[in-house]
């Protein structure tokens, strides 16, 4: 699959109305592009059109990671691996010391570099008009807008396996990534999962592992950010205990039972990976790693096969 080098700028900070500035977290960056219309070729018809703001900045989808939420909805996960998370990408993009308003905590107050330069490799825009991508520190020494074939040994220096790889973030694969990349990633995962790195000490929601969930505590848990969002909706719906929780995914397949390729089944749906064992506690079935995430819109294609 092709991708494209696009270079500029990463913001998380407004100068002039730093209240009003970006809310970085572990995978979301403002990226201000050198040349909006490489940006702009990526929109293909019947897609939202990219999503810049009045200041020429998109958001970015950081492709095949998803990090604990330091704010969803009013809500956040674990606050000190969220933040944990946060600060590794700030970090590793050359922010230098960044201080966080008091009365405002993810916005940031003050920051020693800003903008800094970088560059994404991306194969398209999601649903949202954000931008899918692999992201790089620096510059690209090739030109800009220069379409290629994506390597693990280039996917290798991203952040996106930078983070995995040190454990502060979760795999997610959406059918946007390359195979042969989604299991490259995954592998990398894996390690961090093995050797205890980052966030996996403290995962509650490691496969096949019962942990308790209550309205009450799972804002302090360490799990699945995409199971964590789907609770978040669930309790925000007033449910008390997660009797229910099977009923309400199933009711929306648009927006909450997810369709899912799975490594034994090619048209799964969330309930197919989370089971619940007890009003108070829940399992996930499948390692996110093995999860391919699937567009509403997506047809099987015919095999000529009979149906089973």
């Amino acid at each position: 699959m092709a991708y494209k080098l696009i270079k500029g700028e990463f913001h998380i900070f407004y100068p002039d109305i730093p209240k009003q500035g970006p809310e970085p977290d572990g995978d979301t960056l403002k990226f201000k592009p050198d040349d909006p219309s490489l940006v702009q070729d990526l929109w293909r018809s019947g897609q939202p059109r990219p999503g810049f703001n009045g200041r020429g900045m998109i958001n970015l989808r950081f492709e095949g990671l998803d990090a604990l939420e330091t704010h969803f909805r009013s809500a956040h996960q674990n606050k000190h691996l969220a933040e944990a998370s946060r600060d590794f990408l700030l970090d590793w993009a050359g922010f230098g010391d960044v201080v966080f308003w008091e009365d405002k905590p993810n916005k940031v107050k003050q920051v020693e570099n800003n903008p800094v330069r970088g560059y994404i490799l991306t194969n398209g825009l999601d649903g949202h008009g954000r931008i899918v991508a692999f992201v790089y520190s620096g510059d690209a020494p090739e030109p800009d807008g220069e379409v290629f074939k994506l390597m693990p040994d280039r996917v290798d220096q991203s952040f996106n396996a930078r983070s995995l790889e040190a454990g502060q973030s979760y795999p997610l694969f959406y059918l946007t990534l390359p195979i042969s990349l989604a299991q490259h990633l995954g592998g990398i995962a894996d390690q961090a999962r093995a050797t205890g790195n980052g966030l996996y000490p403290d995962d509650a929601s490691a496969p096949g592992q019962d942990f308790e969930v209550t309205p009450a505590n799972y804002q302090n848990l360490a799990i699945w950010p995409k199971l964590f969002r789907r609770l978040h909706d669930y309790f925000a719906d007033e449910f008390d205990d997660l009797t229910g929780f099977d009923t309400w995914l199933r009711a929306d397949p648009r927006d909450r039972d997810d369709r899912m390729l799975l490594p034994d089944d090619y048209d799964a749906h969330f309930h197919n990976v989370v089971e619940v064992t007890s009003p108070t506690s829940m399992r996930l079935t499948v390692d996110p790693k093995d999860i391919v995430i699937l567009p509403d819109d997506f047809t099987m294609p015919d095999t000529g096969l009979p149906s089973q």
